[in-house]
């Protein structure tokens, strides 16, 4: 996973006036004010995610999605079709994250973790590592599965 975050906010939390931090895909950060939650993209076996964060009933949360691939036509392969099925239902006993089908028939890896605020951004980081880590072994079958694994752009 790469994610750059500048040196001088990884060990501190937001300055006074401060509410929310913004990391660019290029992982610049902007910082600012007015209650927006904290976004941030990055890339995870080549797959693109994105992260956000939320409040909910509990407490704050990180979510994570990105989108995989195509969800394989029985014509390209039943056993292949078979498989990417059992291993996207087998992710759903995962605590923070799994595999789900969109309405469009893509493939998606979804999850959340709950942070403790104040946050500082290696607590994000950290919580959406996690969803990731859990889900990781469930990403690599699909990985091996798959034809249509996304590419990283340098290989391209």
């Amino acid at each position: 996973m790469s994610i750059s975050i500048l040196p001088m906010l990884a060990n501190s939390t937001l300055p006074p006036g401060v509410d929310h931090m913004h990391i660019e895909n290029d992982g610049t950060v902007r910082l600012g004010s007015g209650g927006q939650l904290v976004e941030f993209g990055f890339k995870f076996m080549d797959v693109p995610f994105l992260a956000t964060t939320r409040q909910v009933q509990s407490g704050p949360i990180v979510q994570i999605s990105g989108e995989i691939a195509p969800l394989p036509y029985s014509a390209e392969g039943l056993v292949m079709r078979r498989s990417v099925m059992a291993i996207i239902d087998a992710s759903q006993d995962l605590l923070h994250s799994r595999l789900a089908i969109s309405k469009h028939k893509s493939i998606l890896c979804v999850g959340k973790a709950p942070f403790v605020t104040p946050a500082t951004p290696v607590d994000l980081v950290s919580a959406a590592a996690s969803v990731l880590l859990e889900v990781k072994p469930f990403l690599q079958l699909l990985a091996e599965v798959l034809p249509t694994w996304p590419k990283a752009a340098e290989a391209i």
